[in-house]
């Protein structure tokens, strides 16, 4: 085995070892995969919705990056690893300029695995490379005259930023956050956009509940491996085995809230189903 072949079974072991199969999928016919790669968010971010009135949602998480890779065969020793870069919310633009990113980082470290690189800043750097600060605007526009489709955009405040980056190629140089390329400077955004950077939106639906969906999603997956004492009967569980209140945030296991729904529902309080902490006014949803 080669020595670029070698390395790179390594850093593929060491990907599958690191995340679950939800997160990475190596490829079958391929030295390559798919990783999904969710950006850590500061505390308390949030998104708006801007139409005819302003709505504010506090997210812990949003829709993965997803990082499409494939390995050639002299890579690390001299070629870099052909890629694709997706997203459900941030622009073509803004995609562009993290791809160009990872070609820079590329560049840094020629002759060494680059994966573990590209997914740390990715994870833990893009949001402030790209300027994206709470709360993240999204404008959701109906349908207008002439028939014209309904479109989301998000984060139009970002855009703009990372639209001034692409064309102000001189001062980037200086910063060294982007990479000099051969093809000519333009004032027009669409000559810097990458045709490695995709975006995974359908214009005709509405992305806001697709972004609330997945961040209660994953707010789930996290309580659910996170163990709790029950309020109850005080017994250490899972959260998967539990139920939390949504407003006051109360946790007790399932077996002691069946118990005591049930008493309530023989009790005719039906449609006041609250928690069972004293003084406490919040009700379980449908749904619990």
């Amino acid at each position: 085995m080669s020595e670029d072949r070698e390395a790179q079974e390594d850093e593929l072991l060491a990907l599958a070892s690191i995340y679950d199969e939800e997160e990475f999928h190596r490829a079958e016919s391929a030295q390559g995969g798919e990783i999904q790669l969710c950006l850590e968010l500061p505390p308390d971010f949030k998104v708006v919705v801007k139409g005819e009135k302003q709505t504010e949602y506090n997210v812990c998480f949003l829709p993965p990056l997803v990082l499409n890779f494939e390995l050639p065969p002299d890579y690390p020793s001299t070629s870099s690893p052909v890629f694709t870069l997706s997203s459900k919310w941030l622009t073509r633009v803004q995609m562009s300029s993290l791809c160009s990113r990872l070609d820079e980082q590329w560049e840094e470290n020629q002759g060494c695995v680059v994966l573990f690189t590209w997914i740390q800043f990715l994870k833990e750097e893009a949001l402030d490379f790209l300027s994206i600060q709470s709360p993240l605007e999204v404008i959701r526009v109906g349908s207008k005259a002439g028939g014209e489709r309904r479109k989301t955009e998000a984060a139009p405040t970002a855009v703009k930023q990372s639209e001034s980056r692409c064309e102000n190629d001189e001062e980037e140089k200086k910063r060294k956050l982007r990479k000099g390329k051969s093809e000519p400077q333009s004032s027009s955004s669409s000559s810097q956009l990458d045709p490695r950077a995709v975006v995974v939106v359908d214009p005709r639906v509405d992305i806001l509940p697709q972004l609330l969906d997945f961040d209660e999603a994953q707010r789930q997956k996290v309580f659910d491996g996170k163990v709790f004492c029950c309020g109850i009967c005080f017994l250490e569980k899972l959260g998967s085995g539990c139920l939390c209140f949504n407003k006051c945030q109360h946790v007790y296991c399932k077996a002691c809230m069946t118990e005591y729904f049930q008493i309530q529902i023989r009790d005719g309080n039906v449609q006041c189903l609250n928690c069972p902490e004293p003084k406490c006014t919040s009700l379980a949803t449908p749904l619990q």
